[in-house]
């Protein structure tokens, strides 16, 4: 079972954009810091994250924006189409129904714990989504996104001047509790049991539109994308985060535990029982990403030590040795050879 919540970074969608433009680039700043994401993901948002340091970004969003019930304001621009070939595998089935279905059976390579069924009757159907993280106090916002998403896949089949039979809400009204209606244009159901956004049964058979700019995308495209899924061991999730925090030169245990939101001992202890240290972790990022920069010929090894948050050259040659029995620049030679470009030719 997993440690915390893991949730593919293309989650983000166009949230960033939306605090850029409502709030300005210092505050987009200052969320993406507090949640512990690097800047770069406004535009690559590659790999995974924690679904709290999710949270933590739309708690602080709303807080720099100084909007309440931020999920509302933006969850008419949340489209599963930003979320890589994950969005284009579901929007790329015949009809709604199959998009749904793919939708549920792809969630692991989306989310590590969260889930998407649909729930099939007659007249009405329900298609529902249960979050792995409940507990943060931005879960309300983060529900509103959700709600969000789903509708724009309802909407990629069914027009978008289509709106629910109703939407349920797994949480109680917030203040400005209204406001949800009309955004959703529908009857809204707080304290549901489940967060869902129910049907007419007949909008299952509805088809593809022929101006669809998705070509046949298969399960096999998100693996290659999103590789195995999301973390679902304690180490396999600090490695997906220490990747992140490589390009903000903070690759600390504090910093890993405030991402998670647990305390350092509880992470240390979750480690100790898979047999893995921090350290030993942080190292074998560290060295990966070395062995991909020392690709590059014009990257000199002393920007290399401190681009991974070495002190010294000397200390980044003598870890790196440790762990390949080579120095970085005979690991170089070896890789590169005389008169070579780069190792990405080899590609072409």
């Amino acid at each position: 079972m997993a440690f915390r919540p893991m949730i593919s970074a293309k989650a983000l969608g166009a949230m960033p954009q939306f605090v850029f433009e409502v709030a300005g680039e210092r505050r987009l700043e200052k969320a993406m810091d507090a949640a512990g994401l690097p800047f770069h993901f406004i535009d690559e948002r590659a790999g995974y994250i924690s679904e709290h340091s999710l949270a933590t970004f739309i708690h602080e969003a709303a807080r720099s924006a100084g909007r309440q019930n931020i999920g509302l304001l933006w969850s008419s621009v949340l489209t599963v189409a930003d979320y890589g070939a994950w969005g284009e595998y579901v929007l790329s089935a015949p009809t709604l129904e199959a998009a749904l279905c793919r939708a549920s059976a792809a969630m692991p390579y989306h989310a590590s714990t969260d889930r998407a069924w649909l729930e099939r009757a007659d007249p009405l159907s329900r298609f529902c989504y249960g979050f792995g993280l409940r507990t943060h106090h931005a879960y309300a916002d983060m529900g509103f996104s959700a709600i969000g998403a789903i509708l724009s896949i309802f909407r990629a089949y069914l027009g978008p001047g289509w709106f629910p039979a109703a939407v349920l809400l797994d949480f109680p009204k917030v203040p400005g509790f209204t406001e949800a209606e009309d955004v959703f244009a529908c009857p809204v159901i707080w304290d549901a049991p489940r967060l869902a956004v129910v049907f007419e049964t007949s909008c299952l058979h509805a088809e593809r539109s022929v101006g669809c700019r998705y070509g046949p995308t298969t399960i096999e495209d998100i693996w290659r994308e999103r590789r195995d899924g999301a973390p679902r061991t304690v180490s396999g999730q600090v490695t997906a985060l220490l990747w992140h925090q490589l390009y903000r030169h903070d690759t600390s245990i504090d910093a890993t535990a405030r991402s998670l939101g647990v305390g350092v001992r509880t992470l240390q202890r979750r480690l100790e029982a898979e047999g893995v240290r921090f350290r030993r972790l942080v190292n074998d990022v560290r060295v990966a990403r070395a062995k991909e920069l020392l690709s590059l010929p014009t990257e000199t090894v002393s920007g290399i030590a401190s681009a991974l948050g070495y002190e010294t050259a000397n200390n980044f040659s003598r870890a790196f040795k440790s762990a390949t029995g080579a120095s970085p620049s005979e690991y170089r030679r070896r890789i590169v050879g005389p008169g070579a470009c780069a190792r990405d030719l080899t590609l072409l």
